[in-house]
């Protein structure tokens, strides 16, 4: 080869690992404001359910929170959690601890302290937080897996001066109603979710109206227990 096709290569070969370099930075766009995703997996969270799309399926995302008052035993530790609900949740013994944010071990974790888990399905948890003070934070990149493009639906528990039972469904409009939006979520499923006359309606950021929907963009819709959902997220033209 001559040395102008050695040029050649090296610039082509410099490209390509910018371009890489340039999407692993991208970071993954979430389907609903920071905002809103601190509040849902804020300290005031009780429990929640996630599904999320995989490339050989669904991935099922179980969340915990709650004041320890059993120690690490049998492969579990139990939570009082705000709803008063003592749960005995499954921890494996190689799970990574983190107590107000330095590592720790499964065995320093003592009765009285904040603790959030997180598990996938009915498999054990892998990973557990705590803090001693306050509530310890979920990291940014699990906010971000839960509520990215690929979020499906979700369930969570929430009490701050009322117990809500707050649902999401996420996927591209499909169809238009009245009141209704048919999304078909990232699973290939069609929900039709009924909308509050009064939601709060962002598109692309900026707050809109229901009006403005139409087929073919993204949309996550949220809705407390069975009321019709009030506020509804969307991206697209």
């Amino acid at each position: 080869m001559t040395k102008r096709g050695l040029l050649i290569v090296a610039l082509a070969c410099a490209a390509l690992l910018a371009t890489t370099a340039v999407a692993a930075r991208t970071p993954v766009k979430q389907q609903v404001p920071p905002s809103v995703a601190t509040y849902l997996l804020g300290a005031k969270m009780i429990r929640g359910e996630i599904v999320v799309k995989r490339s050989l399926g669904e991935r099922d995302y179980r969340l915990d929170r709650g004041k320890l008052v059993k120690r690490y035993g049998a492969g579990s530790l139990t939570l009082l959690e705000r709803d008063g609900t003592k749960t005995p949740v499954a921890v494996a013994s190689t799970a990574r601890v983190f107590v107000n944010g330095l590592p720790s071990t499964l065995r320093r974790l003592r009765v009285g302290m904040q603790i959030a888990v997180w598990h996938v399905g009915n498999q054990p948890a892998n990973n557990a937080l705590a803090g001693t003070r306050v509530a310890p934070k979920w990291p940014k990149s699990l906010s971000t897996t839960l509520f990215g493009p690929l979020l499906v639906r979700g369930e969570i528990a929430l009490q701050d001066t009322a117990l809500h039972d707050y649902w999401l469904d996420h996927g591209r409009i499909k169809q238009v109603g009245v009141s209704t939006l048919t999304l078909r979520e990232p699973n290939g499923t069609d929900e039709t979710i009924d909308i509050s006359p009064t939601a709060r309606v962002k598109l692309n950021g900026q707050n809109a109206s229901f009006l403005q929907l139409h087929k073919g963009m993204t949309a996550t819709a949220i809705h407390d227990g069975d009321k019709p959902a009030d506020q509804v997220y969307a991206t697209g033209r």
